[in-house]
């Protein structure tokens, strides 16, 4: 008979699995969100050169790299931008369990923790950059592959600039850990300092001021938007269309442009309200302005309504 530990670390294993099939599941079905559209729309469909002169507050530098390749293999899709943080979540569970495999059910509570914010189920350098912290603190504790440890935390950074003061904690930790100081600046300290400066030293370079904040979609609105681009899609036709689109909206109105190779849109843009176009995708607290213009309404909910200009 199987001993209780072999039971215990045959139904983690199945656990885990199962926890990387939620991901997938909802990185198939879940609607593009506004920051993953942006993401896209700014640093992924541009052309390098046009990359390198954006802002770099507002750019998950590794992960725009890859979601690029992405998307030249798969074509552009909400899959597709989120597979390679999907392909990330495959190394932070096989961290886990490395780390805890000693106690198969903590590796999967640990594992667990990404689903509340469905890290790996979406396009942000977010889930790679803590996939890259836990392959390093599972090299630290093994004491295996430690020139990697560096790569990785840099590559961390790389992926999510917002991971710079977890990494530095996480660097110190390992030199109190191991308490070599030669030992830690060869492996840990010089790698980090390097990849990361690789990745980033461009961008810094030409980086500006990113202008106010950026609005988004809740993940309800995001939903919602869905059904009113169909109404657009299904409204213009073959016909070549201006849109003008709410700031939130107008990198998803981009997107599904791409995503369904609706050439005959042009590209969204967000001035809507000083420049005339065909139609008109704006908040449903904005609909008095619509009819001031006397536009016709092509759909409507709760949260957006869709115009097109009237023909004179």
């Amino acid at each position: 008979m199987e001993s209780r530990s072999t039971i215990s670390s045959k139904l983690a294993i199945a656990c885990l699995a199962a926890i990387l099939a939620v991901q997938v599941y909802w990185a198939a079905t879940r609607p593009i969100g506004s920051g993953e559209a942006y993401l896209y729309d700014r640093f992924v469909r541009p052309t390098t050169s046009q990359v390198l002169a954006s802002e770099l507050l507002d750019r998950d530098v590794l992960y725009s790299l890859l979601e690029k390749r992405s998307v030249g293999l798969f074509h552009v899709s909400p899959f597709s931008v989120r597979l390679p943080s999907l392909l990330f979540g495959i190394f932070y569970l096989w961290a886990v369990w490395r780390l805890a495999r000693r106690f198969a059910m903590a590796a999967v509570v640990i594992g667990a923790i990404p689903l509340i914010w469905k890290l790996f189920a979406q396009a942000d350098g977010t889930g790679v950059a803590l996939a890259l912290c836990a392959i390093a603190i599972c090299f630290a504790v093994e004491r295996k592959y430690l020139n990697w440890i560096g790569i990785c935390l840099g590559l961390s950074i790389a992926a999510d600039l917002g991971f710079a003061v977890p990494v530095a904690v996480l660097a110190l930790a390992i030199l109190a850990i191991h308490r070599r100081w030669d030992e830690w600046c060869n492996q840990v300290l010089i790698p980090c300092a390097v990849v990361a400066l690789i990745f980033l030293v461009l961008p810094l370079s030409h980086a500006h001021a990113s202008a106010g904040n950026r609005r988004e979609l809740t993940a309800s609105q995001a939903v919602q938007l869905q059904p009113a681009l169909e109404a657009l899609r299904a409204s213009a036709g073959s016909e070549d269309v201006r849109i003008g689109a709410i700031s939130a909206a107008e990198p998803v109105v981009n997107f599904y442009r791409a995503q369904h190779r609706a050439t005959n849109w042009l590209r969204a843009e967000s001035d809507y309200r000083s420049e005339h176009f065909d139609y008109y995708l704006i908040s449903a607290t904005d609909a008095g302005w619509a009819n001031e213009r006397h536009l016709v309404e092509v759909y409507r909910d709760a949260d957006f309504l869709l115009f097109k200009r009237a023909i004179d």
